[in-house]
């Protein structure tokens, strides 16, 4: 597998791998039509068989050389019993819950229990995919996580979940600690169900500020990448922090790739990570607008600055909904228009 070379250093190549964050997606009009069998988004997380199909569906399309479970990170909060639920335009929203009683009741519920149907789309997905193309699992980071679960969905206003983390400091480490743990059963629940690699989503990463960084954002994730790796030595860990790229420097020696946003420089952090697995960061409000001479300038500097380097090709952020798929196929062609001899 090609995408599993450059992550575990054993090779690189002159025309990258390749896969798109929110690859799976309403930009595919095959996903459309599944999708509205659908109302209840959550319900369709645990829908096993659509889950396989949605899954596969970029890789019939586009010559890509992952794909990536289609889930979503709430299924953790969702099996702690905080309900979740999608509205039109707007994104997740969770009930209100009391943290205490989470937290107590957290402790008897098993993961692997609770999320059986995605362990078994991922063993189907595996089943199916090419042996060629590698199978990505992920999990949202801890941090990222509580800004849903204590805001009641998605949120402009970070204010709220800082302010209660200060001001209950002792609880919101315990929430902490057990969101640790449930991150963890999780990403080693994907590689045991089949996945080859997984990524540790960390969305909300630009609104902590710098000072509590550490405490919020990278003790929790040495935390886990050390528990993950014990129990799965040999699979990769790919860690896209929204925002903080520039900090990826303090992080090498966790021994992981890094996911790079699209207001990342690259060439200036690839000058500072020569030999590190970087991932990213082609912006996707470049690809919604197609070709034009930024889409190929960026996408020629962007490989340009990865050359020789280990280098998977990603977007900084998901893919947009409203992204025509001729412009997918251009930036394809781009990348092996521009890669090895071509430049």
């Amino acid at each position: 597998m090609r995408f599993i070379d450059v992550l575990t250093h054993k090779k690189s190549f002159t025309t990258p791998p390749m896969w798109m964050m929110r690859q799976a997606g309403r930009y595919l009009p095959e996903y459309r039509k599944i999708r509205q069998n659908h109302p209840d988004f959550m319900h369709f997380c645990f829908s096993s068989d659509d889950v396989v199909e949605v899954t596969l569906q970029p890789l019939r399309r586009f010559p890509l050389d992952a794909a990536i479970i289609f889930s979503d990170i709430l299924v953790i909060p969702h099996a702690l019993g905080q309900r979740v639920w999608f509205e039109p335009d707007h994104g997740p929203k969770l009930e209100t819950v009391n943290f205490n009683a989470l937290l107590k009741k957290a402790d008897t519920i098993s993961l692997k229990n609770a999320l059986a149907p995605v362990a078994d789309a991922i063993a189907k997905t595996r089943a199916f995919l090419d042996q060629t193309k590698a199978l990505i699992g992920f999990a949202g980071a801890p941090w990222t996580l509580l800004t849903y679960m204590i805001s009641n969905g998605k949120t402009a206003d970070f204010n709220t979940v800082l302010g209660f983390a200060q001001e209950n400091a002792t609880l919101f480490k315990q929430l902490q600690a057990m969101m640790e743990e449930k991150v963890i059963d999780l990403l080693c629940m994907h590689i045991e169900a089949g996945c080859d690699a997984v990524q540790i989503f960390e969305s909300w990463a630009k609104v902590v500020p710098a000072h509590l960084r550490n405490a919020y954002l990278y003790e929790p994730l040495k935390r886990i990448v050390k528990a993950v790796h014990l129990r799965h030595f040999n699979t990769p860990i790919i860690y896209y922090g929204r925002g903080v790229s520039g900090d990826y420097t303090q992080l090498i020696d966790l021994n992981i790739a890094f996911g790079v946003d699209e207001t990342a420089n690259m060439s200036v952090l690839r000058s500072h990570m020569p030999t590190t697995v970087l991932q990213g960061n082609f912006s996707p409000e470049l690809l919604l607008q197609g070709d034009n001479e930024q889409f190929k300038s960026t996408i020629k500097s962007m490989l340009e600055a990865n050359q020789g380097a280990p280098y998977i090709f990603n977007l900084g952020h998901g893919i947009n909904k409203d992204t025509p798929i001729a412009h997918v196929e251009q930036m394809i062609d781009l990348i092996q228009c521009f890669s090895g001899d071509n430049f």
